[in-house]
């Protein structure tokens, strides 16, 4: 679905996108993951799925910095990604996508008991996705999208589109 949405947009998805998976699924890597030029493999931890998981999210959040995580849809697994991401980024923005049912919903109430004043109906109802990030992530629809961050600037005012 990434690699799809990247190319729509004229954009190197290897350079955007970092892809963790771990070696615990390797004979069901998907195909796709030779077009990543990123991907980070991690370590299968005896066989065992919880453990190799968990070292793949933990690598995931403590080798990159993170302003926000947004969670969409969502099995079990999802719930212990967003409490490890709450360990690892504390105080960090989290965007759980509820439209998309799933674990996030589950998400949003573990939330909403230390946040009981919280109300983000557009998360339930919004199902225009592009247009939620854009309010919910600060991103101006005005923004040009780069082929690969290194000819993305630094100036968010200088990535504006331009009148053609």
């Amino acid at each position: 679905m990434i690699k799809v949405v990247a190319e729509e947009m004229g954009v190197d998805y290897g350079e955007w996108v970092k892809l963790y998976q771990s070696s615990f699924f390797e004979d069901k890597f998907p195909e796709d993951n030779k077009n990543f030029k990123n991907v980070v493999y991690t370590e299968n931890v005896q066989n065992d799925l919880s453990k190799s998981l968990f070292r793949m999210r933990e690598r995931m959040f403590n080798e990159n910095k993170f302003n926000v995580a947004v969670f969409i849809g969502g099995m079990g697994g999802i719930v212990d990604e967003f409490n490890l991401f709450q360990k690892c980024h504390p105080g960090k923005n989290v965007l759980p996508v509820t439209s998309t049912g799933g674990a996030t919903l589950e998400i949003e109430k573990i939330i909403k008991k230390s946040n009981p004043e919280l109300s983000d109906s557009d998360l339930h109802f919004d199902m225009d996705y592009v247009r939620l990030f854009h309010r919910k992530l600060g991103i101006s629809p005005k923004e040009e999208r780069f082929q690969s961050p290194k000819f993305q600037p630094k100036d968010v005012r200088q990535r504006y589109w331009k009148g053609k």
